[in-house]
């Protein structure tokens, strides 16, 4: 690993090194932060800032929408920022809570934790990759 990263700038050594000396490393693969508020004072977070939900591919789909119901909510409370936060919050929850839930099943089973795991994994993974293929090639031969 120090060979690898021998050439990288910045604070590659030092991180290789404390990587290295740690006597059990642990590396969280996949974590999701759920805050109790999206917004303080004037100040709101929109997208992934309030609400990631990695492994879905719906981050950038999810943020434009965050950013149209926060624009709708600021319309529908003119001069009040706290209820439109609070309004465009309370609308967002209701799409992000059930996606967030959904992060933790597909981690458990993208990032296994025991060799059996793994390999139940790569299989599934194997079987979906000839699936694909063998439907594009009916897609394409029609």
């Amino acid at each position: 690993m120090a060979d690898a990263y021998a050439d990288v700038r910045w604070r590659a050594p030092e991180l290789v090194a404390a990587f290295l000396d740690h006597p059990a490393p642990f590396f969280d693969p996949l974590t999701t932060v759920r805050m109790p508020s999206w917004s303080r004072g004037r100040v709101v977070l929109l997208g992934d800032a309030a609400a990631a939900t990695a492994l879905l591919g719906d981050g950038s789909s999810m943020a434009m929408a965050g950013a149209y119901a926060l624009a709708e909510e600021l319309a529908a409370h003119p001069g009040d920022h706290a209820r439109a936060f609070a309004a465009y919050e309370s609308r967002l929850r209701r799409e992000v809570g059930p996606r967030q839930r959904r992060v933790g099943l597909l981690s458990r089973l993208m990032v296994p934790r025991t060799r059996p795991g793994l390999a139940v994994r790569n299989a599934v993974g194997r079987a979906v990759g000839r699936t694909n293929r063998i439907a594009s090639r009916e897609a394409v031969n029609r």
